[in-house]
């Protein structure tokens, strides 16, 4: 049976979980669909402030069920979108053991990638004849070489390290440690301002796609926007008196 989709809330951190480590969390269409509602809960609950993508029993995701796949689990476009930013707020991946196909998919979604120094990458649809339709976005995390080399060895499995090398993942930890050190990352993003965080994320992004006039542009409509906001006067105001700051999103 394909993984579940399981979701926890730990204070302003939404986890979700793939849940399925007898077939190393590989996922049907049932799962990517599950997987988008919650991303859209993230972004709608004003509680929530960071999301963390993991796997259950130390393995991450090894992409889709393929059984799945010959049965017919897979009645629509298997979501490409999940490869792109999933969430206009922070997504975080903790990665330990196998990060593959698909799997590799949902962590490129992601804006921030924690693994365990074991973890394996790769890509391996072209063993299988199986689509990757969503490496226009690994081709903008990684050197055009780098993509090419993981889509075009689908045979040879890549280690953490190499992909740390490649500048994919953030930080390589050890084994087993992954998930408690990207939940206290998202801890630490959870206390910043939440609309500059979001607007950290989104130029950003922008920035790699669009033409720097309009990046710029958008940078000064952030500016002028997060200078009024009451957030901005309370974070001179807990500077100022040496305590955490108390934000509103306002």
């Amino acid at each position: 049976m394909a993984a579940v989709v399981r979701t926890e809330v730990r204070d302003a951190v939404l986890v979700v979980t793939l849940d399925g480590p007898e077939r190393l969390n590989t996922y049907d269409g049932t799962a990517l669909h599950d997987l988008g509602r919650a991303w859209v809960e993230l972004d709608a609950d004003p509680t929530l402030r960071v999301g963390v993508l993991t796997g259950a029993g130390g393995t991450f995701c090894a992409g889709a069920d393929v059984t799945a796949v010959a049965t017919g689990g897979f009645s629509d476009t298997p979501f490409p979108e999940l490869a792109e930013p999933v969430a206009a707020k922070p997504v975080l991946a903790a990665i330990e053991g196998h990060c593959l196909g698909g799997g590799f998919m949902l962590a490129c979604g992601c804006d921030l990638r924690i693994a365990g120094a074991g973890a394996t990458f790769g890509l391996p649809e072209v063993r299988w004849n199986l689509p990757s339709h969503w490496l226009g976005a690994l081709a903008r995390q990684v050197l055009p070489a780098h993509a090419l080399e993981l889509a075009l060895l689908g045979d040879e499995p890549v280690d953490a390290e190499r992909m740390a090398t490649m500048g994919w993942l953030n930080r390589v930890v050890p084994d087993g440690s992954a998930l408690e050190v990207t939940l206290g990352l998202a801890d630490r993003i959870g206390a910043l301002a939440p609309r500059a965080v979001r607007y950290s994320k989104e130029l950003i992004g922008q920035a790699s796609w669009d033409a720097p006039e309009s990046v710029l542009a958008r940078g000064h409509e952030q500016a002028v926007e997060l200078v009024r906001m009451s957030d901005t006067v309370e974070g001179g105001r807990a500077f100022a008196e040496r305590r955490p700051p108390v934000w509103s999103d306002e």
